[in-house]
């Protein structure tokens, strides 16, 4: 078991969720926020491995539902999450033993942390997708067997419903327009599990992935050496199927935002200075989809992309981007398990309507110095 007692361990962890977010997940500020409170209160998260939890036991993963630009206007309810999980326990008749995100990416990273902590409640280190996607099925978890419903919904004003859909498509578009129809941000409890499924089906180890991409960020300035170099040499082991390289580094100079039926839409194009013209893409539903150099994909999902600040090497969350911003741009392979073809059938590129299917980052983008 792992605690996280610091205000520099959730600060780092932020910072990785924001990377691991892809440009998604929300603003994990807010989280952080309330998660350092808890601290300030004496209590503090408890992290434990998926293999210290029983095969027997109860988990549930608690996130916030909306558009991202929608999020970062909310503040975080004590009420509402211990609401959220007391009205959890009565609905599935059993005891919540352990939390997990569904995504570890921006906010929804640091939610269940908040909520374990003020709650007492372990949460697991990992999660349902090793990144942040828009859609409630797109998980491990619903790939590979553990449906999203029956779930609990809950929105600050004390609004709540339930759903029991019988697919989880379906849930995602019930649960769209209930979020919809109470200002585009509700939280909620889904996947109810056993602690076996947690264990089969989780992408393993994310929190703790966080955290060291966090700390190597600000070690890396704290020394004063490139920090995006030296988060290359951290995540870079193709042994393991991970794949890092630096996409494109420059300025941002034209970025298109729109919030359209719950999720954050839009476009950012990138010039090295070199020319006129845009010479980089990256698209964006939620989170960055597809990036494109000239043209040509370089990095599509569920491999993860990622906006750093070109000089802090801090990471950005997609409605953080603006006109003028220099950055530098990070594609990075999704987990093995996120790439079979099961998988992919659920959130492989043609899921977002691009027309193309999956070519890993390692195949699509060999040169790391564009």
């Amino acid at each position: 078991m792992q605690t996280i007692a610091t205000d520099l361990d959730i600060k780092d962890m932020a910072r990785g969720a924001v990377f691991l977010g892809t440009g998604g997940g929300g603003d994990p500020y807010v989280g952080e926020l309330y998660l350092r409170r808890q601290l300030v209160e004496g209590r503090s998260a408890q992290i434990i491995k998926a293999d210290e939890l029983p095969d027997d036991a109860f988990v549930i993963s608690i996130a916030g539902v909306g558009a991202p630009t929608v999020i970062v206007e909310h503040l975080v309810s004590t009420r509402t999450l211990l609401r959220l999980l007391e009205m959890s326990e009565k609905y599935y008749g059993r005891k919540v033993d352990a939390l997990i995100s569904a995504e570890i990416g921006g906010a929804n990273s640091m939610f269940p942390l908040a909520l374990g902590a003020r709650a007492g409640v372990p949460v697991i280190d990992g999660d349902g997708m090793g990144r942040a996607f828009p859609h409630l099925e797109m998980t491990t978890f619903s790939v590979y067997g553990c449906a999203a419903s029956p779930c609990v919904l809950l929105d600050d004003s004390g609004n709540a419903t339930y759903v029991h859909a019988t697919t989880d498509r379906i849930a995602e578009n019930m649960v769209r327009s209930v979020c919809a129809s109470l200002g585009s941000m509700i939280y909620g409890a889904f996947y109810p599990m056993s602690g076996r499924q947690a264990k089969d089906l989780a992408v393993r180890d994310t929190i703790s992935q966080t955290l060291e991409i966090g700390r190597r960020i600000r070690h890396a300035r704290e020394s004063q050496s490139d920090p995006v170099e030296d988060l290359l040499v951290l995540l870079n082991d193709p042994a393991a199927g991970r794949h890092a390289r630096q996409l494109f580094m420059g300025r941002i100079v034209d970025v298109r935002h729109e919030t359209r039926d719950g999720w954050h839409w839009g476009e950012v194009l990138i010039n090295s200075g070199r020319g006129d013209e845009p010479e980089f893409s990256v698209e964006i539903q939620n989170e960055y989809l597809v990036a494109r150099h000239r043209g040509r994909t370089v990095t599509v999902v569920p491999d993860l992309i990622s906006v750093l600040d070109a000089e802090s090497a801090e990471p950005l969350t997609a409605e953080m981007l603006s006109y003028g911003q220099r950055v530098r741009v990070i594609g990075y392979s999704a987990a093995p398990i996120m790439r079979r073809p099961e998988a992919l059938r659920v959130f492989g590129p043609r899921m977002f309507g691009i027309e193309e299917d999956f070519r890993g980052i390692e195949e699509l983008s060999t040169d790391s110095r564009l």
